[in-house]
């Protein structure tokens, strides 16, 4: 399961339709300097209040996991979330666009001319590189045997993690126990937001790192609702 269309929708349309639109409607038009500048002040301050909001949240979201068969064995999956970062980056993105099309239109100064190119070219560069990692994402699933990260690129059995880390923080105490491409820190949520409170993934994950003898439960509804009724919801 990777980012569904709707996050790459909210990711990349809002710079396309500026860099496609604005330089046809502006043609050849000097007086559309100044309602082009309202625009942009009008998506900056949306997009920084928006970034605002999203530094303030707290770690609470649903504490609940899809019950799932993978590999042909019960599991957990966590599906990765990017909406909200992608409306985000999706504003500012259309905001830099914008600047960068006002700087054309200052046509006697060159400096102006090449700051624009270079916003152009930085801010495509960077919504191409965030396209391709939603691309190569993947859930996180817990299953009897060990956390499979990105759907299975990465492959850390309990047995890997090192006890005496801090939580939230699964460090890997044996790396020859890895599977696939190698981790040295297992830090969920960071790489690839997810649509789960980290709280609870967090207690869940310590939960059986610490007890073994749980783990043949993952994947079945009772143990899910026993987690639920068990680990509650960090309060902040």
């Amino acid at each position: 399961m990777r980012a569904r269309a709707g996050d790459f929708l909210v990711l990349l349309a809002p710079t396309v339709v500026v860099g496609v639109l604005v330089p046809v409607v502006t043609r050849d038009d000097p007086s559309a300097y100044v309602p082009v500048l309202l625009v942009l002040l009008i998506i900056a301050t949306i997009g920084i209040a928006f970034g605002l909001i999203l530094l303030a949240q707290t770690t609470r979201g649903p504490s609940t996991f899809a019950v799932v068969v993978w590999r042909e064995q019960p599991a957990f999956r966590i599906q990765p979330s990017f909406r909200r970062q992608c409306v985000l980056y999706g504003v500012l993105g259309a905001a830099l666009m914008l600047m960068a099309f006002n700087g054309f239109r200052v046509g006697h100064l060159s400096v102006l001319r090449v700051m624009s190119y270079g916003i152009i070219v930085l801010t495509s560069l960077f919504l191409l590189i965030l396209s391709v990692r939603m691309l190569r994402s993947g859930p996180l699933v817990l299953t009897a045997e060990g956390v499979a990260i990105d759907g299975g690129r990465s492959f850390v059995p309990w047995d890997a993690l090192d006890l005496n880390s801090e939580p939230g923080t699964w460090t890997v105490g044996s790396p020859g126990l890895v599977r696939g491409r190698r981790v040295r820190e297992f830090r969920p949520g960071e790489d690839v937001p997810l649509e789960v409170s980290l709280y609870f993934l967090t207690r869940v994950v310590d939960l059986y790192a610490r007890q073994p003898e749980r783990r043949a439960a993952i994947g079945t509804p009772e143990e899910l609702e026993r987690l639920r009724g068990a680990l509650t919801r960090q309060i902040t």
